[in-house]
């Protein structure tokens, strides 16, 4: 079997609700009783024990937390929460007095913190009702207020106070995900996901399973990770279990997402050539960051292969300004990465697997191809079969338009099927409107995706919610002809601040890539 991890050490030791301050931070309990730092009122523990065991970790951070929140004067809190405005109005102004609080946390913790303790600023607990969280409430009511009041379910939500939690309760346990799931019940598998993640003890040495076989002739896709888990061809190890096959589906995205796409693509291609014929296939990764290259990277690309019964050879471009945010480590380069050796199967069958790496935009990742292969008067510049763009944001980020515009017209006028991702639907649709507007040809329309993560990430500085990778999908082929491209589209004052308010947030929590 071939494994890779796609946690940090830090991910494999602390659960959601240890973060949240509902769970003991260093065994992750929940007993009926916490033991609250009285300081920070940050973090928890069952037992004086486990507190003694984190003395050393927690007095790097613990007056960092508590210096932090004094950052944000009284008068300024006054100001964002005296309107009286929504949870949903009030989320990019309470972005802003996270981001002035993290430069302070920051200056004072310096490079001696963990991923871990800055998720103790950005997972603050806030009430779903106004959005106040237990220093605001402390900073404008009551000096002597502890803490908010949580859910006794999932322990994940939170209220201010018994007439907020009231009002609120109904929403709570309100169906969400499909119509199946509440609120509080997907807490409650979030949870669930990272003890088991935890259980397991997976650090950056240890390893996730993928399938290792190779498929004798091309089938399609089954409708469901229930139907590909549940196939004996897919050999599951003895350990799985719903969970485990959740928590695996982080990965086995990627690939999967590409087959789903090749998929869709031949469908609508006409007298095109088909994609999952090809002997040879190229695929151009644009926007590449940490979570296609992330611990291992290259090894979750080959159940493309193993998929693919007729590819020979499959070559990988990573393109993208930030893609060594995925390869770099304190000795340089990550050789986990870039010296992937594909298994004994394909080796066999004498199949090449080929990857380069490009820390350029894509439309200069083209514009240099095309000149050397001018100037050598070599082969013409080899445009890739199929081109990826996953979670990019690319239609809510104002900030770095210019560098998606040519990238788009570039893929469109060359008419490279390109398939594009997004965490969320509301992404989905500034991603679609975003195509539209460059003359993208949308062949397959947005939809959501059957092959997205199954890990639930709760999103931060929100009331409730939860993203997941390559949860939406959709596709362009070509220019739309005889429409001209409307790039420049002013919008009003009240979209420009949504807008505002989805990018901020996406950004501080899962990047937004760039092409």
């Amino acid at each position: 079997m071939n494994g890779v991890s796609i946690f940090t050490i830090d991910q494999a030791k602390r659960s959601i609700l240890a973060i949240l301050g509902t769970a003991c931070f260093v065994c992750q309990k929940v007993p009926d009783e916490l033991l609250r730092c009285q300081q920070c009122k940050r973090l928890s523990y069952c037992s004086d024990a486990c507190k003694s065991s984190d003395l050393a970790s927690h007095e790097k951070i613990c007056l960092p937390l508590q210096r932090a929140p004094l950052s944000t004067p009284s008068h300024k809190r006054r100001m964002v929460f005296g309107r009286g405005d929504t949870p949903y109005d009030l989320e990019p102004e309470v972005f802003l007095l996270f981001a002035e609080e993290e430069k302070v946390f920051m200056q004072m913790v310096g490079d001696d913190y963990s991923r871990a303790h800055r998720d103790l600023l950005l997972y603050e607990p806030r009430c779903a009702v106004c959005l106040k969280s237990a220093d605001d409430m402390r900073n404008l009511y009551d000096s002597t207020y502890t803490s908010l009041l949580h859910c006794p379910d999932c322990r994940a939500a939170f209220v201010c106070s018994e007439d907020h939690r009231a009002e609120y309760r109904d929403e709570h346990y309100k169906s969400l995900e499909d119509g199946k799931l509440t609120e509080c019940e997907l807490n409650q598998r979030a949870y669930e996901d990272s003890v088991e993640i935890i259980t397991q003890g997976w650090t950056k040495s240890e390893t996730l399973w993928f399938p290792m076989r190779r498929k004798i002739e091309y089938s399609p896709l089954p409708s469901s990770w229930d139907e590909w888990f549940a196939d004996p061809i897919n050999i599951c190890p003895s350990d799985s279990s719903p969970v485990l096959n959740r928590i695996r589906t982080k990965q086995l995205s990627i690939p999967l997402t590409i087959l789903y796409g090749m998929e869709l693509f031949d469908k609508a291609a006409g007298d095109l050539p088909s994609l999952s014929s090809r002997i040879e296939l190229e695929i151009a990764v644009i926007g590449a960051m940490e979570y296609e290259l992330h611990y291992g990277g290259l090894a979750y690309f080959e159940e493309i292969l193993h998929s693919l019964p007729r590819l020979r050879r499959l070559t990988l471009r990573f393109i993208g300004p930030q893609v060594n945010r995925g390869l770099v480590k304190p000795d340089g380069k990550n050789q986990e990465v870039l010296k992937w050796v594909p298994c004994a199967l394909c080796h066999e069958k004498g199949i090449q697997f080929v990857h380069s790496i490009h820390a350029v935009l894509f439309h200069d990742y083209v514009k240099k191809g095309t000149a050397v292969a001018a100037e050598d008067g070599g082969p013409a510049f080899k445009w890739p079969d199929l081109a990826v763009v996953f979670n990019s944001g690319m239609g809510l980020n104002h900030y770095k338009r210019s560098d998606w515009s040519p990238t788009l017209e570039v893929l469109a006028e060359n008419g490279v099927p390109t398939l594009c991702t997004s965490f969320l639907e509301r992404e989905a649709e500034e991603d679609e409107n975003y195509l539209t507007n460059h003359r993208c040809n949308i062949v397959i329309k947005r939809h959501k995706n059957p092959w997205r993560s199954e890990v639930l990430t709760k999103m931060v500085l929100m009331r409730k919610h939860f993203f997941t990778y390559n949860g939406f999908v959709q596709g362009f082929r070509g220019l739309v002809e005889g429409k001209g491209a409307r790039p420049g589209l002013l919008i009003d004052e009240e979209k420009m601040l949504d807008i505002l308010q989805q990018l901020v947030l996406a950004t501080q929590i899962y990047g937004v890539g760039k092409s």
